[in-house]
Formats: C-alpha cells, sequence, structure tokens
C-alpha cells in the first residue's frame, strides 16, 4: 500500500515510516500542500494522512476540498495539533474520513493503516442483478384418481350382488305370478264416479 503523508515535521514523518514498514508500505511525502496537489496523479496514493496547519499559502483542509472537487476518493485521514470541540465536523466537512489528534499515538496509527489496508484487500462485492421477469405462480390442485368410481363400483358390488340373487332365489314364484298376473288380466272400465250427474232417461212413449 502506498501512503501519502503532507507532513512538516520531520519526527512525525519518521514514526510514520517505521510503521510502514513493520507492514511492508511505502510513504510518500511533501512538506507543503501545493507539491501534494501538482503530483497527486503520478503518485496515486492507497490512503493520505494530511496535516491541516501547513507551511505555504494553502492549508491541509484546503488540499483535501481540492482533492474531492476532482473527483479522488481516497481516504483521507486528517492529522491536527488542536484536538478541540469542533475539529472534528471541520475535518469531516472538509472531506476527511476521520482525523487523528498530535502527537500521534502510536497504537492507533497502526490500527488505522492496518484497517485501511484490509478494506484495499478486500475483495469487491458483487450484487445480483435483479430479475426482470414475471414471477410465476404455481397453483397445485389435489389429484384426483381417473378410475376412482370404476374403484369404488368394483368394491361395492361383491357386497350387492349375493343380496339380490338371495332376495330372486327366495321368491321366484312370485315373481313369475305377478308377471302373468299383469299379462292376462283383464281390462276393467271404470266406474262412474259417485258425484257424477245421471244421464237424462229416454222420454216414455
Amino acid at each position: 500500500m502506498k501512503i501519502l503523508y503532507v507532513e512538516d515535521n520531520p519526527a512525525n514523518l519518521s514514526l510514520l515510516q517505521r510503521i510502514a514498514r513493520m507492514g511492508g508500505h511505502i510513504v510518500v511525502s511533501y512538506t507543503d500542500g501545493e507539491s501534494a496537489l501538482t503530483q497527486f496523479e503520478s503518485d496515486k496514493p492507497d490512503l493520505v494522512l494530511m496535516d491541516v496547519q501547513l507551511a505555504g499559502g494553502i492549508t491541509g483542509l484546503d488540499v483535501v476540498r481540492m482533492l474531492r472537487a476532482r473527483g479522488y476518493k481516497t481516504p483521507i485521514i486528517a492529522v491536527t495539533a488542536y484536538a478541540m470541540t469542533g475539529d472534528r465536523d471541520r475535518c469531516i466537512e472538509a472531506g476527511c474520513d476521520t482525523y487523528i489528534a498530535k502527537p500521534l499515538p502510536v497504537a492507533e496509527l497502526v490500527e488505522l493503516v492496518q484497517r485501511y489496508e484490509a478494506r484495499l484487500n478486500a475483495p469487491p462485492v458483487i450484487q445480483p442483478l435483479p430479475s426482470t421477469s414475471t414471477p410465476t405462480v404455481e397453483t397445485k390442485t389435489a389429484p384426483v384418481a381417473a378410475n376412482s368410481e370404476v374403484e369404488v363400483q368394483a368394491v361395492v358390488t361383491p357386497f350387492i350382488e349375493p343380496v339380490l340373487e338371495k332376495e330372486t332365489a327366495a321368491k321366484p314364484e312370485a315373481h313369475e305370478e305377478t308377471k302373468a298376473e299383469r299379462l292376462t288380466a283383464p281390462m276393467i272400465k271404470p266406474m262412474t264416479p259417485p258425484d257424477s250427474p245421471a244421464s237424462p232417461a229416454a222420454p216414455l212413449r
């Protein structure tokens, strides 16, 4: 990982260089903001530590604002000697990701470098493309046996047929007699209902 440190204090720069060598990182440093802006495109740092108070005509926060205005999204950590109320808000508003106060705490600085190294080496997260197909609704119908009526008839028939055979065998003559009577019965004319009017009598001569 390449670290850009814009700092005019040699002691702070030496501390960061020792920490960077422990993790196998490279440090590029400038003492003024103008040089950092001019060389930023060619340096292509992975992480920036920016001192807020710099020698020259522009401050560290001015450099950060110009980098963000140019579209750079490189993580930037502000380094300030004035850890007072409102300093963090000013750094964040200028475009810094976070800030660290002087004198530089070794443990916190090591943790910051390791954190951004892990982010840099993390595999990219691939988001699945949204589906444009219309979801299908599956309707399930209870299966109906194709031969259900045949199966029911096959089960009931063995119980019904013996009963019919018994009734027919018990009364064969009655069945024949009834049939014979029905065939040979004489035709009987219907009687005149009692409440019907009597036929007129023939006139006497």
